[in-house]
């Protein structure tokens, strides 16, 4: 037998149920299947898994070069370093860029070095297949991480679609290993694999000996501005009307369709549809344009009014606004209970994970704070996705520090286990998912939510609901109170 050329080494502990599923994997290869989906729970080790897999396949000849797709950038590095930890044989080349690197250089590098592949983002793969650099004919085999973000995607016409940066990949007809959380629903799996022909199969199970981690899901804490509501209900007000006049246009010429996502009647293509086969007049569909434009733009002037800095707002057109200037005027009220909550939990020794969906609102919550609490730089740790070292500073944060504030840039492929600790969070998610990949990564602890009374106190009462729905899914081993 000849010697093998992967594997893991002996600091990784392979489990039963890792090996039982890669079987899986390995034998519906040999069955004609080429594309298996992979759904588990956050910690059951489904990078590992896929490495096994891929590991296996080299040995047996059936791989000689592989092309692995992450998510971000910034995840390339730490991905490719933890896998070579783990496995003996894996030389990958990370991200390369054509700026840098003549595709020749790059296919020399693969050819004489013996090296398994690439580890690339989704947009560097979608530049070099654009770009004929590569294409299937290069590889065996395609592993995609947090598939879940790459691939789904609401749609007005079809419900689902593929993402644009991982558009042609469904035509391939390698071998693919795609790797999803569990809390992802079938549903939108199924929709998935849809794109990929009827040779895909999905592997979802729960693990029931994963450690279990324990959440306590608060209620909403519910801060009363009515300021806020006299804006947000004005704006809402007029979002409404515009989406009723939309629908009114859309039943005159009997569009049928999901109507829950009108923003996609700006795509070019679905106008012309629109046009072609409902025969929507040119006048008509220009007014559909500009009142989705007007629509959209409610929904960012009313995000901007609640979660941007004070500072920018006041220089803005918002600010002639008389209801507007007086708010500007008054403490922030939801810093202000951030801050009171954040105190309190110092107090009792604490680590504390604050989560914002936009940058500008971490930003002006690490200032606040700071200011507020009387804070030292060690004490409180940003990180947004905009600065290269975030990964040493997380590991400090990790070792001795108190405060985290970040935005979803940490919602993949990172562990941040609070053990005595709370997540706050600190304004409505985009995307429930995300956030509860976000949740899955602190390994427990307390969740609170911040809400504005009004506008945001249903949407973080959904949000509280659904992540107790989600964290119950796993029958005991992940627990909520």
């Amino acid at each position: 037998m000849s010697e093998k050329r992967c594997g893991p080494n002996n600091k990784v502990d392979i489990r039963d149920y890792q090996n039982e599923i890669v079987n899986e994997i390995i034998n519906n290869f040999r069955n004609g299947i080429r594309n298996v989906f992979i759904s588990l729970q956050q910690g059951s080790g489904k990078t590992i898994i896929a490495l096994l897999a891929l590991c296996n396949l080299v040995n047996e000849g059936y791989v000689s070069s592989i092309l692995i797709l992450i998510p971000r950038r910034i995840l390339v590095d730490q991905w490719v370093n933890k896998a070579q930890e783990m496995f003996y044989g894996l030389g990958l080349l990370k991200n390369p860029s054509l700026s840098k690197m003549r595709i020749e250089k790059i296919r020399g590098w693969l050819k004489h070095t013996q090296a398994l592949g690439i580890v690339m983002t989704d947009q560097s793969y979608q530049s070099y297949i654009r770009k004929n650099y590569f294409s299937e004919s290069d590889f065996d085999l395609v592993i995609v991480d947090e598939a879940a973000d790459l691939v789904v995607a609401k749609d007005f016409i079809e419900g689902f679609r593929m993402s644009e940066y991982l558009s042609g990949l469904e035509k391939w007809q390698i071998r693919k290993i795609f790797l999803l959380p569990y809390h992802v629903s079938e549903k939108k799996i199924r929709a998935i694999m849809s794109k990929f022909g009827k040779e895909s199969v999905l592997i979802r199970k729960i693990i029931e000996d994963l450690p279990t981690f324990h959440y306590t899901v608060n209620d909403p804490i519910v801060i009363d501005d009515p300021i806020i509501n006299i804006f947000t209900d004005a704006l809402d007000e007029y979002y409404k009307k515009i989406k009723v006049n939309v629908n009114r246009i859309l039943t005159k010429y009997s569009v049928k369709g999901n109507r829950e996502n009108l923003e996609t009647l700006l795509n070019p293509k679905i106008l012309e549809k629109l046009k072609i086969i409902y025969g929507i007049d040119d006048e008509t569909l220009e007014y559909i344009k500009t009142l989705i434009t007007k629509y959209i733009l409610i929904q960012h002037i009313k995000k901007w009014f609640l979660y941007s800095n004070r500072e920018e707002l006041s220089r803005s057109i918002l600010a002639s606004q008389s209801e507007v200037d007086e708010w500007l005027r008054t403490e922030d009220k939801k810093l202000s209970k951030l801050a009171e909550i954040v105190k309190d939990y110092l107090y009792k020794d604490y680590k504390i994970y604050i989560f914002s969906q936009y940058v500008s609102t971490a930003e002006l919550i690490e200032s606040y704070l700071k200011e507020k609490l009387n804070l030292k730089n060690r004490d409180i740790t940003l990180i947004t996705g905009l600065i290269e070292d975030q990964w040493s500073r997380l590991e400090v944060f990790k070792r001795a520090g108190r405060i985290l504030v970040t935005t979803p840039v940490l919602d993949i492929g990172t562990d941040i286990p609070l053990r005595k600790g709370v997540a706050i969070i600190f304004t409505p998610p985009s995307n429930i998912e995300r956030l509860f990949q976000v949740i899955g990564r602190i390994r427990g602890g307390e969740i609170i939510f911040l809400a504005y009374k009004g506008y945001e106190e249903e949407v973080m009462n959904n949000v509280a609901e659904e992540i107790r729905r989600e964290l119950a899914v796993g029958k005991g081993k992940k627990i909520w109170t």
